[in-house]
């Protein structure tokens, strides 16, 4: 993961790949912050884990919206 930098996981956000995972933004001189869930860390590393192994984020985008509906029906 080092190679990873914050507009990979920004972009990473844009494309969906983060849905169900928690996000607060706070605001400050510096403007807005987006704060993240602990489970986010585990996130990025499935995922780099999951790209290593071909997965395509199209592929990803279904796997994360699928567990994040399963979690949300209970």
């Amino acid at each position: 993961m080092a190679n990873l930098t914050v507009p990979t996981i920004r972009e990473w956000r844009k494309l969906g790949l983060f849905v169900g995972i928690k996000t607060t933004k706070k605001g400050g001189s510096g403007g807005v912050r987006i704060l993240w869930a602990a489970s986010a860390a585990d996130r990025v590393a499935e995922i780099v884990k999951l790209k290593g192994e071909g997965w395509g984020t199209d592929a990803l985008r279904e796997k994360f919206a699928a567990e994040a509906q399963a979690w949300q029906q209970g």
